[in-house]
């Protein structure tokens, strides 16, 4: 067998929740700063592709860069780190087999969050702006993606994180399910490519291009970064524990074994007894 059945799967993840909780503030940090880098590389290939491409090719030039975005996802699955988004599903797992408390998950959320902004803004900088990589020819390209992203109203942002999360976790579980290398490229990559074709809302992705937007000359405001930051997280949370981990964690619980009727064990007893 190449994978693992989908019980077994929670259960590995369950298992990771614990080991995430007892991670060191160092490490955390560090590798919540890999998983934000990665993520933005991705974003960053999209851009250069789909800021490329002839107008009149229309969403054909979004697919194509949403062909290449999977690869933050793929970096973080083979090399490591830890990515907000997903951790949403792992932590809610561990969570719901009581194998870590509420504080726990809170704590892990927030801190990767901050360490994957930091990671996507440094890729926004360094790579987008000191390199010209978001800026120049791309600079409208990026601006406009940036500005589509802040255009959404509240609701809209939360629910659009909704759908991203789902997706992601969808994709990490399908992954973690293969026990080869191949069968997680292609369980993590089509999710991924789904929604970014969708045009979903993702945390760490929304910190890279709207870095990228400021330092390519958008006249954001600090209170329109913070509030779509948040309201995004709120949906990718939602999505990725009451949409994703809540309901495969209940269809995929093991029932536990009935046990013994009375009239079996005094049966048995005596058995015993004659014996």
């Amino acid at each position: 067998m190449h994978s693992i059945t989908t019980s077994e799967t929670i259960d590995v993840l369950s298992e990771k929740s614990v080991g995430k909780s007892h991670l060191g503030l160092g490490k955390l940090m560090f590798l919540g700063i890999m998983a934000g880098a990665y993520i933005a590389i991705g974003y960053l290939a999209f851009i250069r592709v789909s800021g490329s491409t002839p107008k009149e090719w229309g969403s054909f030039s979004t697919f194509l860069g949403a062909c290449l975005f999977p690869i933050g996802l793929l970096a973080i699955t083979f090399l490591g780190g830890e990515l907000v988004t997903g951790n949403m599903m792992v932590m809610t797992f561990g969570f719901m087999k009581r194998k870590v408390s509420l504080f726990a998950v809170i704590k892990n959320w927030i801190l990767v969050l901050f360490a994957n902004c930091v990671g996507g803004a440094l890729v926004g900088y360094f790579f987008g702006h000191v390199t010209g990589l978001t800026e120049g020819a791309f600079a409208a390209k990026t601006i406009a993606v940036a500005t589509a992203k802040l255009s959404d109203s509240p609701l809209a942002m939360v629910v659009s994180g909704v759908g991203c999360n789902i997706l992601v976790c969808m994709a990490i579980f399908i992954g973690a399910m293969s026990k080869d290398f191949f069968g997680k490229i292609f369980g993590i990559w089509f999710p991924i490519m789904i929604f970014v074709v969708c045009g979903f809302q993702h945390v760490v992705a929304n910190a890279f291009i709207l870095a990228a937007g400021v330092f390519a000359g958008a006249g954001f405001t600090a209170g329109q970064l913070i509030q779509n930051i948040l309201l995004v997280f709120l949906g990718n949370a939602i999505g990725g524990s009451l949409f994703m981990a809540v309901p495969v964690y209940f269809a995929n619980r093991q029932a536990k074994p009935a046990p013994a009727p009375a009239a079996e064990k005094v049966e048995d007893a005596s058995q015993h007894a004659t014996a």
